[in-house]
């Protein structure tokens, strides 16, 4: 597939923001818990800065705002238990254009995966529930890897998996954290704008920024 100047063989997608739209409500649940078992809710700083992080690195990052003894894995937990009970009365909404964009790139036989920085447990399930799984040949999740986003490992792991090299795949991505990480993979960068507004950071290493995923589908269209 051509796709301007680039020769495409394959995508991979985050999920969190990029798939799914389910940052908003995971900050929802977050500051539940948290209320619930420090009092204290977390604050919009901590949570923008944990967009595309692992549990691993957020819990790192949460020691550095609230204190080394924060019980954060009991608070991510109970995190987990809010997020799903949401999910199971509302569903899980996919992102604007995504169902429509991942039928285009399979009738064009281009292979897909998820780079997500989820666990493994959590990312399956979601894709299932969405209903979307089927579209991928495998996932790498941040419970996988050695260092996670913004580090390129998840991405070049991806690429090492589909044999192909990075420059040749669609990488996906809504935060500055998993930007960073496709970028410095050297992939195609498709930034689909989320919850937090692109910073000149995050531009100077997009390949190609878009309002939604229908948004590139539509330029995807012009240029195949």
């Amino acid at each position: 597939m051509k796709f301007h100047q680039h020769v495409i063989q394959a995508a991979v997608f985050d999920m969190d923001g990029t798939l799914l739209d389910t940052e908003r409500m995971r900050f929802k649940a977050l500051r539940q818990a948290s209320l619930e078992m420090i009092e204290l809710e977390f604050s919009t700083d901590y949570l923008m800065q944990c967009l595309g992080l692992n549990e691993s690195s957020s819990e790192r990052l949460a020691q550095q705002f609230y204190g080394a003894n924060i019980p954060y894995q009991q608070i991510r937990k109970r995190a987990g238990e809010i997020e799903l009970a949401m999910i199971e009365s509302n569903g899980l909404p996919l992102k604007e254009g995504v169902l429509e964009t991942l039928k285009y790139l399979q009738s064009h036989q281009i292979p897909m995966a998820v780079a997500t920085s989820s666990t493994r447990k959590i990312a399956e399930k979601y894709l299932q529930i969405a209903n979307i799984d089927h579209y991928f040949k495998f996932l790498v999740c941040g419970d996988e890897v050695l260092n996670g986003k913004p580090h390129p490992e998840i991405f070049k792991t991806a690429c090492e998996k589909l044999n192909l090299p990075p420059e040749n795949c669609f990488m996906f991505e809504d935060s500055e954290n998993g930007l960073l990480s496709a970028h410095a993979a050297n992939g195609v960068t498709i930034l689909i704008r989320d919850i937090k507004e692109p910073n000149q950071n995050m531009l100077a290493r997009t390949g190609y920024y878009f309002e939604s995923m229908e948004d590139f589908q539509n330029m995807l269209k012009q240029s195949t």
